[in-house]
């Protein structure tokens, strides 16, 4: 499956999880932002993404890299992210703008930075750790 295919089959997944036309989904699309999605759209679009590509994505994949990275540093305290961590994310997700990644961050406003990219990614990624 080459890079096109994976871009428009993750396209299909979100228009269907949000109900508009596939062909107004852009590549750089924010899924909440611009596309309307909700905390419950991106649950059933990680659920139409695996049966999709026969793929497990586990939502909190990004977060356990970057955990991975830091050690024993804390990623967040009381819910905002440490300066760490936004450096870990800045490099974890290149497709989002580096001042997105801006102090203060909370944890739970960090889906409003992902985007069609983000997930077309992480299907070619968790694609190629599959087939080795």
């Amino acid at each position: 499956m080459n890079r096109e295919e994976i871009v428009q089959g993750v396209c299909e997944c979100v228009a269907s999880v949000v109900d508009i036309d596939p062909s107004a989904v852009r590549e750089a699309d924010r899924i909440i932002d611009d596309l309307g999605a909700d905390s419950l759209d991106l649950l059933d679009l990680v659920f139409h993404l695996e049966q999709r590509f026969g793929i497990k994505i586990s939502p909190r994949d990004i977060e356990r890299r970057a955990q991975k990275e830091l050690g024993d540093t804390p990623l967040e305290v009381d819910g905002v992210y440490t300066s760490e961590a936004l450096q870990q994310l800045r490099r974890a997700l290149p497709e989002v703008p580096a001042e997105e990644f801006s102090e203060g961050l909370r944890t739970v406003d960090l889906p409003h930075s992902f985007r069609i990219s983000t997930f077309v990614r992480l299907v070619i990624r968790l694609l190629e750790e599959q087939h080795g």
